[in-house]
């Protein structure tokens, strides 16, 4: 039988696993599994800034989500973001993801939360679809994201990779480059404006978009 619960210390490394089957087919995102780890710790360690669900089968972490807490002036209440919700895919279409949801909804009523917001791709229709079933409504309100200096995770999209025109070294955002110790994720947009190519030592700007 599936067990949902609040997440522990103890979870935090299957977690992680799931958030790398979650960015690794989301759009903007990229696995790091020690940022993830990290994250995660911030959260289980701070219950005020929100909670995380897992859904344990047979002794087995298989699927999670979290709650993440704020306040809407709005409103006057506490209110919630719905973040990384993942089901192992061995576990898929058998109910897991309906019951983690329904598991956190019932969790935010109890509190006393006025609302709920969660994201999902424009695209992923089924995810989509599978929010409105549980009374989810479209928003007409727009996103947008400022990343701050120090954040690598974001995906890069059409700068994935750039290559050295000096050496045809190539620059990939999914390896980095530890001989300048730049992690892995890190956008070449986001690269030091003193960072150099590892091989020559070929400046930034002598760097094209690879295609």
């Amino acid at each position: 039988m599936p067990e949902i619960r609040t997440a522990l210390e103890s979870d935090i490394a299957a977690c992680t696993t799931l958030l790398g089957l979650l960015f690794s087919q989301e759009k903007e995102f990229a696995p790091d599994s020690e940022v993830q780890s990290r994250g995660l710790a911030m959260i289980i360690e701070n219950p005020g800034t929100g909670r995380i669900f897992v859904c344990e089968i047979d002794g087995e972490i298989q699927a999670m989500v979290l709650l993440l807490f704020t306040i809407s002036t709005f409103l006057g209440k506490k209110v919630a973001l719905l973040e990384d919700m993942i089901v192992a895919p061995a576990w898929r279409t058998r109910g897991i993801g309906s019951l983690l949801v329904e598991h956190a909804i019932g969790f935010a009523q109890k509190e006393g939360f006025g609302r709920i917001t969660l994201l999902t791709d424009s695209d992923n229709e089924q995810a989509q679809q599978f929010y409105q079933s549980k009374g989810f409504s479209r928003s007409e309100m727009v996103v947008f994201r400022k990343v701050l200096e120090g954040e690598t995770s974001i995906k890069s999209g059409e700068t994935d990779t750039w290559m050295c025109r000096e050496c045809g070294w190539l620059y990939d955002p999914k390896e980095g480059d530890s001989e300048n110790n730049i992690k892995k994720g890190t956008t070449f947009e986001r690269l030091p404006s003193d960072w150099c190519c590892p091989v020559c030592f070929a400046s930034k700007s002598d760097f094209d978009l690879f295609l």
